[in-house]
C-alpha cells in the first residue's frame, strides 16, 4: 500500500498527514484492514440507484457541517477574533461549494438532488454512518467547539477517538460505519468507477453530459472553482477536490518515519495555496498560523503544530448561547419564539434557493447572497437576547419550517 500523500496532479495542495501516534504490528494491520475492507464492501453490489442514494447522503453530510460551523462563527462578537472569523468563514464557504458540486454529480448520473427536506436534529451524528462515535452539537465559539471541528475534518478518521473499551469491542466484532469522511467518499468513488466500467462493456455510460450543472459563472461563493461533470474523469476530479480541501483521504491514518529531506512533510511552504480544514482549525486552537517551514508530521521539530505568526484569540469574546437551541423549547407567541421562527424561515428559504438552483435554475443562486446576510443578522440578533438562567443567551435553531 502506498503511503505517499502528495497529489501528483496538484503539487500545491497542502497534504494531509496525521499527528496521531504511529501504529505498529498487529494494530497497524488491523487499522489498515478495516479501512480498506469498509471501502471495498461499500463498493460491492452497488446499483446506479444505490449510487444516487449514497450521493444524496454525501450532500447531506456536507450540509450537516454547516450549522455547527455557522453557529460558532455567528457567536463571535463583532470586531473581535478577526483571524478566527476569516478561517471559519473560509471553511463554511468551501462546505457550501462541496454541497453544490455533489449536486452536480447527482445530476450527472441522472439523479435529482434534494436540498431542504433534511437537516440534522442537533446534537447529531453525521449522516452516512461516518464516525458513528462522534456527536456534533450546535455550540458557541470555544476550544471545545474547535476541537470538535478538528474531529470532523481529521484526515485520520474516527478510530482515534474511541475509548480503549470501545476500540477493543471494534477489534472483536469488526468495524461498523466509516472512520472518516474521506473513506466515505472513497467508497462512493470506487462504486462509481465500477458502475461506469460495467456500463462501458455494454457500450453505455452512467453519465449524462451538461445536465443541470451549476458553473463558476452562477456560483456566488469563493472557496475554489465549481467542477461540472460530463464523464468519469470529471466525477473523479470532483470527489478528489472535495476530499483534498479538508476531509482527508483513505490511508492517512498511517504515519511514515519523519524524514526532514522528504518534501511530502514540508507542507506549509510559500508555494502552498491551500490548507485543509483540519489544519485551519488547528491554527485557531493554537492561536498561530503555520510557518512556511512547518511540517504536518508529528515527529517533526514542530510536532505537526503551527509555529508561525501568532494572532489573538479571545475565547470570551462570544455570545454564550445555550447549546442546541430548539423551537419546541420556546413558548409560542413570545418575541423570542417569533425571532427564532424567522431565523428558521430564512434558513429554510436559503436551502430551497440552493435546491432550485441545483435542479435546473442555476441563476437563482445569486439570490442566496441576501439570504446569507439575513441569516447572519438574525442569528446575531438572537444571540444578544439573554435567557432567564443569567448564563446563556438565545441562539439559532437551524430547523426546517413552513414558509409562505
Amino acid at each position: 500500500m502506498s503511503l505517499s500523500y502528495r497529489k501528483k496532479n496538484d503539487p500545491k495542495r497542502q497534504q494531509l498527514i496525521p499527528e496521531a501516534e504511529q501504529l505498529l504490528g498487529s494494530e497497524l494491520r488491523f487499522e489498515e484492514e478495516i479501512l480498506l475492507e469498509a471501502a471495498e464492501t461499500a463498493a460491492e453490489k452497488k446499483s446506479l440507484e444505490d449510487l444516487k442514494k449514497d450521493l444524496q447522503t454525501a450532500m447531506e453530510l456536507e450540509l450537516s457541517t454547516i450549522p455547527p460551523y455557522l453557529s460558532a462563527l455567528y457567536s463571535i462578537k463583532e470586531g473581535t477574533n478577526l483571524e478566527s472569523v476569516e478561517i471559519i468563514k473560509s471553511v463554511v464557504i468551501e462546505e457550501m461549494l462541496h454541497m453544490v458540486m455533489v449536486a452536480n454529480l447527482i445530476n450527472a448520473v441522472g439523479g435529482t438532488p434534494v436540498i431542504g427536506q433534511f437537516t440534522p436534529d442537533y446534537p447529531s451524528k453525521l449522516p452516512g454512518d461516518v464516525m458513528p462515535q462522534l456527536t456534533v452539537p450546535l455550540a458557541p465559539f470555544s476550544i471545545d467547539s474547535i476541537r470538535t471541528f478538528e474531529k470532523i475534518e481529521h484526515p485520520e478518521g474516527g478510530l482515534q477517538f474511541l475509548s480503549e473499551k470501545e476500540k477493543k469491542k471494534v477489534q472483536q466484532t469488526g468495524a461498523e460505519g466509516f472512520t472518516g469522511i474521506g473513506e466515505f467518499y472513497k467508497a462512493i468513488k470506487d462504486a462509481m468507477i465500477k458502475l461506469e466500467e460495467e456500463a462501458k462493456t455494454k457500450g453505455e455510460t452512467i453519465f449524462i453530459p451538461n445536465r443541470n450543472q451549476v458553473t463558476d459563472e452562477q456560483y456566488y461563493g469563493a472557496g475554489g472553482r465549481i467542477i461540472t461533470v460530463s464523464n468519469l474523469d470529471d466525477a473523479i476530479q470532483l470527489i478528489d477536490e472535495i476530499v483534498g480541501q479538508g476531509e482527508g483521504t483513505l490511508g492517512t491514518i498511517f504515519s511514515q518515519d519523519y524524514d526532514p529531506q522528504d518534501d511530502d512533510y514540508q507542507v506549509f511552504g510559500p508555494d502552498v495555496e491551500e490548507y485543509a480544514h483540519y489544519f485551519r482549525f488547528k491554527e485557531i486552537r493554537y492561536s498561530r498560523f503555520y510557518a512556511v517551514t512547518d511540517s504536518a508530521h508529528r515527529d517533526s521539530p514542530n510536532k505537526g503544530l503551527p509555529t508561525g505568526q501568532p494572532f489573538k484569540v479571545d475565547w470570551n469574546a462570544m455570545y454564550n448561547f445555550k447549546p442546541n437551541p430548539r423551537l419546541s423549547s420556546l413558548e409560542k407567541g413570545t418575541a423570542l419564539y417569533d425571532k427564532s421562527l424567522e431565523f428558521c424561515k430564512t434558513y429554510t428559504m436559503l436551502l430551497k434557493n440552493i435546491n432550485d438552483a441545483c435542479n435546473g435554475e442555476p441563476d437563482l443562486l445569486i439570490k442566496g447572497i441576501t439570504l446569507m446576510y439575513d441569516l447572519k443578522y438574525k442569528a446575531q440578533e438572537l444571540m444578544k437576547i439573554p435567557l432567564e438562567d443569567g448564563i446563556h443567551t438565545a441562539g439559532p435553531c437551524f430547523e426546517l419550517v413552513a414558509c409562505n
